[in-house]
């Protein structure tokens, strides 16, 4: 029969391979897998500031209806917005203009491609004030449809 003395028992607990030592080394583990998950979040591939936040390069405006049609003013709009994209059109500033019927009152999507941002940015201003206060007017800036 092998006796161990009691206070080897008791400094089991403290011993290198002992309950505190396998512990302390669980810790350091976590402590090491926590430490590499931040790192790796710092290691993505850096890229330039212009493909974070891409510049609009086409715009729609929509003339939408409430179970009525769409109202005389927003129709108005719509034109005006049409003839303001497509003098910008003769200028070389719009790519591309599509015009959509998207409902069965009549609501309709006209979406202009632009050339360079900077075109896109004044006529954004500029639809948006025409459209300023006209129910049922929407000015947003998405891709147009293929």
């Amino acid at each position: 029969m092998t006796y161990t003395p009691f206070e080897d028992a008791r400094l089991f607990l403290f011993k290198q391979n002992g309950l505190l030592g396998s512990l302390r080394l669980g810790l350091i583990l976590l402590a090491m897998g926590v430490m590499m998950m931040g790192a790796s979040k710092g290691c993505a591939e850096a890229k330039p500031p212009e493909t974070l936040a891409p510049a609009p390069q086409s715009i729609a405006v929509y003339a939408l209806s409430r179970g009525k049609g769409v109202p005389d003013q927003a129709i108005e709009v719509l034109s005006r917005s049409r003839t303001l994209l497509k003098s910008a059109q003769e200028r070389g500033e719009v790519r591309r203009m599509v015009e959509q019927r998207i409902g069965i009152e009549g609501e309709t999507r006209l979406c202009a491609e632009f050339s360079d941002a900077e075109s896109a940015h004044s006529m954004i201003e500029k639809l948006q004030q025409l459209g300023e206060g006209v129910d049922l007017i929407n000015v947003n800036v998405e891709p147009c449809p293929p």
